[in-house]
């Protein structure tokens, strides 16, 4: 099933919606600012540019006839200094530093000081005014005025302010909701992934997501009718191996009973060597066609029957049957184990015990004889952990990333003519049904194999 078809709008259409928005807040944002700013002139409480030179102007007779110039006579955002004609400074409110300057500029003729402040000059009878005033506009109020010398520069900073906070919003809405669109691709990967293939496609009204959809759509179906095949495939040949491991083990009982039969009977020299030879590949070929029933079972789903084990009882029994194989290849056995009487676990004892016994029996098969095979059992956390270190030849660089894959035979010497890669690709399923994990490593002086398993 496909995607629902819903009314679609493209990537650029969304962008430009997106760039419509960007300009028009923008628009209206200065739109606000040259409001309050018309207000604020209007309503006085931001004094126009000019106000102080104004000011200064309006009074510019009683200023220069006046006895004493006084601090209340002079605009509050001027500052003033009556010098004598000789340059002394005789009373004002310049500051000690700024005394000197200000009357070299006026013996200079300069009008202009520092920044936007300018200099207005009042004659008097044997002195000069010299008022220091700026050509900016001003805030009314003397604390936001102390705060904001500089208004034209406080409402650029703030309309800059104010246009960074909407880049922000409309970017962090902008990607959620191309977050939101694009949230359908990644749940369909995430299902493809999972090879969850049943499932109807969500829909999104842009068309380039609907487009890759399609894309991904299509790749399903061919995903799924390939996987179909594939495990039709598998399933068959799964069948086929089984049905003829049947068939083979009644012909091969009947073989191999009778080399048993013929070796109780009198047998020259050179016929006991046929009979030995006719029982012993006798033998190795039921241990073949049971390894290969073993195999096709694992393939097919199974329910384990998991029960609570005491850890204890299963290492004993593992250790026991280690020993047997100890005797029969002639190799030394070095058992390290914790205390494990109060550890449990939830599995499939039977199935459990042979997993682990098949990375035991690999370690056993490329122990050399004189050899020694070494088991660690330990506690980690929550987690039993077996290390089983053969002092064979190690893992070649192959092995230890596909040793546990299924039919694989290393190139290297570690590997002999009764080696066949299934024993590890069966133990780590199990051990996989059962939580945990085998990883293959090299040791000092030889292969390791350490299988983990979650603890109750």
């Amino acid at each position: 099933m496909g995607r629902l078809i819903k009314k679609e709008k493209t990537l650029r259409n969304i962008f430009i919606r997106f760039v419509g928005f960007m300009i028009g807040f923008s628009l209206l944002i200065a739109g606000i600012n040259v409001a309050l700013f018309i207000y604020a002139t209007n309503t006085e409480a931001i004094q126009p540019a000019n106000y102080a030179e104004s000011a200064i102007s309006e009074n510019r007779e009683s200023l220069g006839s006046t006895q004493k110039v006084t601090p209340e006579m002079i605009p509050d955002v001027s500052e003033f200094g009556v010098y004598t004609l000789d340059g002394n400074y005789e009373y004002g409110s310049f500051s000690r530093e700024t005394v000197k300057s200000i009357w070299e500029k006026y013996q200079h003729g300069e009008s202009s000081l520092t920044g936007s402040r300018f200099l207005y000059v009042i004659p008097r009878d044997n002195s000069v005014l010299l008022i220091s005033y700026p050509l900016s506009m001003q805030f009314n109020d003397p604390g936001l005025r102390q705060l904001f010398p500089d208004i034209e520069m406080f409402w650029l900073l703030s309309f800059v302010l104010e246009m960074i906070l909407l880049i922000v919003i409309l970017s962090w809405n902008f990607g959620s909701y191309l977050g939101q669109k694009i949230s359908v691709l990644q749940s369909v990967s995430k299902n493809i992934e999972n090879h969850n293939l049943d499932f109807d496609f969500g829909s999104s009204d842009i068309t380039e997501i609907n487009q890759v959809l399609d894309s991904l759509y299509h790749m399903r179906d061919g995903l799924k009718a390939s996987l179909v095949s594939q495990w039709k495939t598998e399933k068959t040949k799964q069948d086929q191996i089984s049905a003829l491991a049947h068939d083979i083990k009644t012909p091969l009982t009947i073989v191999k009973g009778n080399a048993e039969l013929l070796g109780e009977t009198d047998l020259d020299h050179e016929q006991s060597i046929y009979q030995k030879y006719m029982l012993e590949n006798a033998v190795q070929m039921e241990e073949y066609i049971n390894k290969l029933v073993e195999l096709s079972k694992l393939d097919e789903p199974q329910e384990l029957n998991f029960e609570k084990v005491r850890v204890k009882d299963l290492i004993d029994a593992i250790h026991e049957q280690t020993k047997g194989l100890m005797v029969q290849k002639n190799i030394g056995l070095v058992w390290q184990e914790e205390d494990l009487t109060n550890a449990f676990i939830q599995a499939d004892g039977e199935k459990l015990h042979r997993g682990i016994m098949n990375v035991i029996g690999n370690g056993v098969e490329f122990t050399p004889n004189q050899g020694t095979l070494t088991v660690m059992v330990s506690k980690k956390l929550k987690a039993l952990v077996l290390t089983i270190l053969d002092s064979g030849d190690g893992f070649s660089a192959q092995a230890l990333d596909h040793g546990k894959e299924q039919f694989f035979k290393s190139d290297t010497s570690r590997t002999n003519h009764k080696h066949h890669g299934m024993g590890l690709y069966i133990a780590d399923s199990i051990i996989k049904q059962h939580g945990g994990q085998c990883v293959l490593g090299n040791g000092e002086h030889g292969g390791s194999v350490s299988v983990t398993l979650p603890l109750l």
